[in-house]
């Protein structure tokens, strides 16, 4: 079975940026995982790869929720088990 969005997030945070694994909650801000505007940056790129989807410096800020992404990725076709 394949790794849910928020898993695939989940990842990328933990294994580029050293979020604990526990700490990547839908309502937690990038600025409480400690991502500043540059490591968003970073992390758009990374998610980019992972998707397969354009996403956009304006798109994600540090201020933005996990859940924002998720919102995000959906709106650009990312949905489920994707």
């Amino acid at each position: 079975m394949s790794a849910t969005v928020l898993q695939r997030l989940s990842g990328i945070l933990v294994s580029y940026f050293g979020v604990e694994a526990d700490e990547v909650r839908p309502e937690a801000t990038f600025a409480e995982l400690d991502l500043d505007s540059l490591a968003i940056v970073e992390f758009a790129l990374v998610a980019e790869k992972e998707f397969g989807v354009a996403i956009g410096e304006d798109e994600v800020s540090p201020q933005a929720r996990v859940r924002d992404a998720l919102v995000l990725l959906a709106a650009k076709g990312i949905r489920g088990d994707a």
